[in-house]
């Protein structure tokens, strides 16, 4: 047992920030991904969940069909199509792992969030948006400055919960290679026979891992929504 956590302890850093001359890599590379990829998908997906609401059908459809297309297909699959197609050498792309991995990530986690948006947008009140424009709000104005606000606080726990998904899945990278924290666990343990007692041990330290960082986020969520109480959404009326 102590000869397994100290090989545990030898690699931590290794899972931790990738291996030297190799970094950033490990959680840290996993990290990145995940928050790169949130982020670059919320400006996907803020134009496309506003598309839903769209009065051209064209620009409807056109963003129903951009989140059917990305939410169906299997992550693995996208993963793939990105780095063996999109970013083959026959497109002149040339992605490395890590932009596919990247791209892949952003693409699917935008569909999801678009449907999130398109579903908080839905929750707000008719009489709350209607008793903003009637103090004088434009379209634009009452959609930044009321309806947003309003459904950023209901749409905080699904967006939370889809940042953690996206987070583990961040562990399907491991299929081109990107050194991520389950590919570093992989190398680490190696194709050496003698390594097998150690493989349930440096899996369970990979998996506290992984929930040390969901757990973080889901209490930072949760202390963020505490601190803005109900009374706040009032607020949201005064429109100048």
């Amino acid at each position: 047992m102590f000869d397994q956590v100290h090989f545990v302890l030898d690699h931590l850093p290794s899972l931790l920030i990738g291996f030297p001359g190799q970094r950033p890599g490990g959680l840290f590379l996993s990290l990145l991904l995940a928050v790169f990829a949130v982020g670059m998908g919320l400006l996907i997906a803020l134009p496309v969940g506003l598309g839903y609401s769209a009065r051209r059908r064209s620009i409807h459809w056109a963003s129903r069909i951009y989140v059917e297309i990305f939410r169906g297909i299997p992550l693995i699959v996208l993963l793939l199509l990105v780095y063996q197609v999109v970013g083959g050498r026959r497109t002149g792309l040339d992605l490395g792992p890590r932009a596919a991995a990247l791209i892949a990530l952003t693409l699917y986690s935008s569909a999801y969030q678009a449907e999130i948006l398109r579903a908080g947008l839905r929750s707000v009140p008719e009489a709350l948006t209607e008793s903003a424009r009637l103090m004088g709000g434009s379209r634009w104005h009452v959609l930044r400055t009321v309806q947003l606000r309003y459904a950023v606080r209901v749409m905080l726990p699904a967006f939370t919960g889809q940042a953690i998904s996206l987070f583990k899945d961040t562990s399907v990278v491991i299929i081109i290679g990107v050194a991520e924290l389950m590919t570093v666990a992989r190398i680490v343990l190696g194709a050496d026979v003698t390594y097998a007692p150690y493989w349930i041990t440096v899996y369970i330290a990979v998996g506290l891992l992984y929930f040390v960082v969901a757990f973080t986020l889901s209490r930072l969520a949760n202390r963020w929504e505490r601190s803005r109480p109900s009374s706040e959404l009032v607020q949201t009326l005064a429109v100048p």
